[in-house]
């Protein structure tokens, strides 16, 4: 859910923040015994896990994570690992310590939004307007925002989140109409054009339950989820009820080579988007009754074919990829169909999936920095050891290179903003496509470098790998838009000209290289400077002035972002704003820098090779305004 890696404005200097790491601790553990049932179809399952979990914990520097999987109707495996509490040593208990699953809460969201359709009180391709009271969505385009397209991520709404989407001041708690009020998104595509993610679209959705049910949402959501369900150990409320409080994993980061405690992530004022606390056997009980169409022993949350349609697709790019069930996504590992939501709060990292054919749930939670990583891996093993599937070797097409050109360039996520200061997080640049000799295509910028062999017009797939790329056309026929298998909620389409690597990268850091020699210049020639006439020495001053607040935002901003990193979610500080002002004082003064530029030719100031020097200096200047204009840096233009 959040953005995981703050890595804005590091790009523009061309520097890079690295974050050493070390040795896990032990596991502590409990556990719930395989039943004899799952012995048979889950060989050594206790053996498997321990090995895989003790492994990621101990490379990826994870100090807790907790597992359920359910089978046939009955949890198979419940365990925890690692400590919960490291000030009082207390270990990871399957089905008492609480996790925060992040965005995998969204799936209780889109539960309760089908229970109301299923009652008849919520329509799926309804103007989601109807629905709410104190605000309306503005009518960008003529098609309305419906709840099918918030199901499927295809709303059409730019990214948030910057300075307000995590807080960690009970305080600061508002609700949902007020804070979905402040903070509407401007929407950038017409609805359905696209599937972006969108944690403000999720949390409507929460809001139009509640409008609708009469009900606090998380009021709703304990009456008629977590309780038929008995997920005693469950809760949307933060801070969290006192009964509960106690059992909850501690978020810890390394400062300094050893873990420090952090405060809970509140995620209150999008609460439907994230903000559940659950335990990995109160999972479980979840994904066994999305598994039984709806019911859990005597408990139901979905009429049968209420639960199937939910878990049918619902949107699809290209047919051959995985897509969009209603609020499920779909993920294709060895050959199985599975529907799930993966979570990331900044401190923990989980992964939901279900296999309805094989009757099988995943749940798995990781409290850590490289939890992200480790929580894909997870699922991908177990079905490497349980299910694997041969990866067949292709060769590529001997023709390929005659087509390849039409696929190579920058392809950029959608899922961006385009109103605030948050655009400049486009900066680090999207996904890269290029040929190579071997008639394939080198992709770039998610993860490490894969090449890909063509498998079907415009499909892909990754050479010594089981990822799936494909590829769409615009109107006129040309290649314009990038499909990830597995991850169909973040469609990229090829980036626009001012985006190119040339503006975002390579003419950035050229300018800030001119700017570095104004002054060095000046050290060296400082002396002559009490000789030179008064237009000479003004034409000096703007010129350090324009280059020392160009280069001060730059260290500024690094320092800012670096000091700050993941609490620029939670609130934007003084320091930030104030970094702000500096472009805007560059601006001004490269009015200066040009005039005096111009009038250097004119009136024969210096010798050519310093009018020549100045002169780059000036369209540097000019550059960069363009470039704080174009990222939203002009203005302090705050979310």
């Amino acid at each position: 859910m959040v953005i995981r890696k703050l890595s804005l404005f590091i790009l523009i200097t061309v520097m890079s923040v690295f974050v050493g790491s070390v040795q896990a601790q032990e596991a502590t553990t409990t556990m719930v015994e395989p039943t004899a049932q799952s012995a048979s179809n889950l060989n050594s399952l206790e053996t498997f896990v321990d090995a895989t979990i003790d492994t990621q914990m101990k490379a990826l520097d994870i100090p807790a994570v907790t597992v359920s999987i359910v089978k046939g109707g009955k949890i198979v495996y419940a365990k925890g690992y690692g400590t919960a509490d490291m000030k009082k040593q207390t270990p990871v208990i399957a089905g008492k310590t609480l996790f925060r699953p992040g965005s995998t809460s969204k799936l209780f969201t889109w539960t309760a939004v089908m229970q109301m359709v299923e009652e008849g009180k919520l329509d799926l391709n309804a103007d989601v307007n109807i629905y709410l009271k104190t605000f309306q969505i503005p009518a960008t385009y003529d098609e309305p925002i419906t709840l099918t397209h918030i199901l499927a991520h295809t709303s059409g709404f730019e990214e948030g989140g910057l300075g307000y989407l995590i807080i960690n001041d009970p305080e600061k708690i508002t609700s949902l109409k007020e804070s979905l009020s402040k903070h509407i998104p401007k929407r950038i595509n017409k609805p359905g054009a696209y599937s972006s993610y969108s944690n403000y679209a999720t949390a409507l959705a929460g809001l139009i339950v509640e409008n609708v049910s009469g009900i606090p949402f998380n009021d709703y959501i304990k009456q008629r989820i977590f309780d038929p369900l008995g997920m005693s150990h469950s809760s949307f409320a933060e801070p969290l009820p006192a009964n509960l409080i106690e059992n909850m994993a501690t978020g810890y980061k390394r400062k300094l080579g050893v873990y420090k405690k952090q405060p809970f992530e509140i995620i209150a004022n999008f609460a439907p988007a994230g903000s559940l606390s659950s335990t990995s056997v109160d999972m479980a009980k979840f994904m066994m009754a999305h598994l039984n169409d709806g019911r859990l022993g005597e408990g139901q949350i979905l009429r049968p074919e209420t639960a199937r349609l939910m878990h049918s697709r619902l949107f699809e790019p290209d047919a051959r990829l995985s897509g969009m069930a209603h609020g499920f996504y779909e993920q294709f590992i060895n050959g199985h169909r599975l529907i799930g939501h993966g979570g990331d709060t900044t401190l923990f990292h989980t992964n939901f999936m279900l296999d309805k054919a094989e009757d099988l749930g995943i749940f798995v939670s990781y409290m850590g920095a490289k939890g992200g990583k480790a929580r894909g891996e997870f699922v991908q093993a177990f079905y490497d050891k349980y299910y694997p599937e041969e990866l067949k070797h292709i060769t590529p097409p001997a023709d390929f290179a005659d087509r390849a050109k039409q696929y190579v360039g920058t392809y950029n996520f959608w899922r961006h903003n385009v109103s605030s200061v948050e655009k400049a997080l486009g900066i680090v640049g999207g996904l890269t496509v290029t040929a190579t000799a071997d008639n394939t295509l080198l992709f770039t910028g998610l993860g490490e470098p894969r090449q890909f062999v063509e498998i079907g017009e415009n499909l892909f797939r990754q050479v010594d790998g089981k990822h799936k790329i494909a590829f769409g056309k615009d109107a006129a026929g040309d290649i314009q838009d990038l499909y990830l298998d597995g991850l169909i909620f973040m469609t990229s389409s090829r980036a626009p000209g001012a985006e190119s690597k040339l503006l975002t990268q390579l003419l950035p850091l050229l300018s800030l290289v001119l700017f570095l020699t104004v002054w060095t210049g000046w050290i060296y020639r400082r002396k002559e400077f009490k000789t030179m006439t008064s237009d000479e020495r003004m034409a000096i001053k703007l010129s350090l002035g324009m280059s020392g607040f160009n280069l001060m935002f730059v260290i500024f901003m690094v320092c800012v972002v670096t000091i700050y990193q993941d609490a620029l979610f939670i609130e934007i500080p003084t320091a930030f704003i104030l970094t702000m002002i500096l472009p805007n004082i560059a601006a001004l003064l490269t009015f200066g820098v040009v005039w005096v530029a111009i009038k250097s030719w004119r009136e024969g100031y210096w010798r050519t090779g310093r009018r020549i020097h100045y002169t780059l200096v000036a369209i540097s200047a000019v550059f960069m305004t363009w470039f704080y204009f174009y990222w939203n840096f002009l203005g302090v233009q705050l979310p």
